[in-house]
């Protein structure tokens, strides 16, 4: 009998071994499929904010972590278990990857250097207690959730009365939730102000210095249409006026959004593409216009550059397939009234594809954009795909005007964008707008370079100062330089 009583005494223990490592094996797999899905995603994030590519990785991953032990936690309380398991997770997605490519990476050309050996000691142990802080950090804050979820289900149990306060609290954190989303991605501004078309009286008759000529016609709000190329999304701004005249033929511009991003961010609070181009529409700022936002993701939602690259053949899609069924579907004027436009990682992407494709698109803006490409998504073609040292190639009857703008607060791509001034004009580059905008790198520099652009680009076009025609639109004179580019 003692024997049995002795293994019926550890049977409790037994089961906690066995339950502490299946939470370990739950929390190491549930950290490797959250980093899968979500990983590169969220280092692009990073990457969009300013930050270079380990640094993204490293935050990315530590994201990853607390995200893995807080849903590991959520359903049942936190235990050390949990935390060792994301731990090892994180050794699997950061550690062993960061020592892999340390170790490929070579001294800079040209000079000797020595190892150091406390570095490659304390650097990895260093990375691997940011991680070890994450993973305490989501189990953490998981239990908390789960006390004051507790805490709220008694209080109710309690005081009968307060139920009601249940789902009038889920709903207002629902609703929310979706603010809360768009102040992490495109920033708390922007949805404290929208932009629309002008209800203004035909009396009014000066606006921005401008004497535009007042037509319901122009003041007809556009609409926006989905269309699929190739499988890929395409989201198409036609102007109200579009409808009036079935003989009318208008302007394009392309608009690429950056990384991580996708089409509707232009169209959302931090674009609101629609109101702002029907507002300049209306005020006769700009003719009216067809504007496109292409997807430039890869499959799996990965940064392409907007170029042929190893996430997709995306310059070859927007240039042979989006522009040639834009031009079949609507009433376009071609080459010449033919421009494109983006931001941070589309602003690099929209002066590339123009500079490598001149006879394509004959007017560019970068809105805090950059002009090297990233020799790890371009690999051996980085090169050809760099304004930085492709723009003295390009023929001088070709060279479209080229907008160049900045945030004041935005100090990477500021520079960026100077540099690349400074080259254009040593270029004697025919046409070239730079500005620089208050703001960081996010929609409020943004949409204030968006608004800039196009006022120049209305200027470029053949706006008249003394008020604007819509019926004229499709007879712009085309100048010398591009007529033979229809």
């Amino acid at each position: 009998m003692r024997p049995i009583t002795r293994f019926l005494s550890r049977v409790p223990a037994i089961g906690d071994r066995y339950r502490a490592a299946g939470t370990f094996v739950v929390a190491l797999v549930l950290c490797l499929f959250v980093n899968a899905l979500i990983g590169e995603q969220l280092a692009n994030w990073v990457v969009a904010l300013g930050m270079d590519d380990a640094r993204a990785m490293l935050i990315a991953s530590m994201l990853v972590v607390a995200l893995t032990g807080a849903m590991v936690t959520l359903p049942a309380a936190g235990s050390g278990a949990t935390r060792w398991g994301t731990l090892a997770g994180f050794v699997v997605v950061e550690v062993i990857p960061f020592i892999v490519n340390a170790a490929q990476t070579k001294a800079t050309p040209g000079l000797i250097a020595n190892v150091n050996v406390a570095g490659w000691i304390l650097q990895p142990l260093g990375i691997l207690l940011l991680g070890a802080v994450s993973a305490t950090a989501g189990v953490a804050i998981a239990e908390r959730v789960r006390r004051d979820i507790g805490r709220l289900a008694t209080a109710v149990r309690r005081r009968r009365w307060s139920w009601p306060l249940v789902p009038v609290a889920a709903a207002l954190t629902v609703v929310v939730a979706g603010s809360s989303v768009v102040g992490l991605q495109q920033g708390p501004l922007v949805q404290l102000q929208t932009y629309g078309p002008p209800a203004v009286p035909s009396a009014v008759r000066t606006v921005a210095g401008l004497q535009p000529t007042w037509s319901n016609e122009i003041q007809l709000p556009g609409h926006i249409e989905n269309r699929y190329v190739a499988g890929r999304a395409v989201l198409v701004y036609v102007p109200g006026v579009y409808a009036v005249d079935a003989t009318l033929r208008l302007p394009v511009v392309y608009f690429l959004h950056g990384t991580p991003g996708a089409p509707q961010d232009w169209l959302g609070g931090g674009g609101q593409l629609q109101g702002v181009l029907a507002q300049l529409i209306a005020r006769g700022v700009i003719p009216p216009l067809i504007a496109v936002a292409p997807d430039g993701n890869g499959p799996r939602g990965q940064d392409t550059e907007w170029g042929n690259s190893t996430h997709g053949n995306v310059e070859s899609w927007l240039v042979q397939r989006v522009v040639p069924f834009i031009d079949s579907q609507y009433r376009t004027l071609g080459a010449p009234y033919r421009g494109i436009a983006g931001l941070s990682s589309g602003g690099f992407g929209a002066v590339n594809l123009a500079l490598r494709n001149p006879a394509v698109f004959r007017w560019a803006a970068s809105y805090s954009g950059y002009f090297s490409a990233r020799p790890d998504i371009f690999g051996p073609l980085w090169a050809a795909n760099s304004p930085q040292l492709t723009a003295a190639s390009v023929p001088t009857a070709l060279r479209m005007p080229l907008y160049l703008g900045w945030g004041a607060e935005d100090r990477a791509f500021a520079q960026a964008t100077l540099q690349f001034a400074s080259l254009v004009g040593r270029l004697r580059w025919p046409a070239v707008d730079t500005n620089e905008v208050a703001g960081g790198h996010g929609w409020q520099a943004w949409q204030a370079e968006l608004v800039n652009s196009l006022v120049w680009l209305g200027r470029l076009w053949r706006t008249q100062p003394g008020g604007v025609s819509v019926a004229p639109v499709q007879r712009l004179r085309v100048p010398p330089q591009v007529r033979n580019l229809r």
